[in-house]
């Protein structure tokens, strides 16, 4: 996640969440590390400026990462419909 820019307003720190959450191996806990993450994402985008693109387009892969782990690791529904 080096590579994700860090504006003086990210003040959730939500690379390092997301990096928590990526690299927990512990099926107990990961549940929680992702919750976690979630959470600071969604302070962060929040918190965004609307000039903010690059760090806005970063947050949403990170909620996309966050969002397969969900669904194939802690097994959660995929919620988007199914294309015929």
């Amino acid at each position: 996640m080096e590579d994700c820019p860090t504006h003086e307003h990210d003040e959730f720190d939500w690379h390092n969440a997301l990096q928590e959450a990526l690299l927990e191996v512990n099926p107990g806990r990961l549940s929680e590390k992702v919750a976690k993450a979630e959470e600071v994402l969604f302070l962060s985008l929040e918190a965004l400026r609307p000039s903010d693109i690059e760090e806005r387009r970063a947050l949403h892969d990170a909620c996309d990462l966050l969002l397969s782990i969900k669904r194939e690791m802690l097994k959660f529904p995929d919620w988007r419909p199914q294309q015929s």
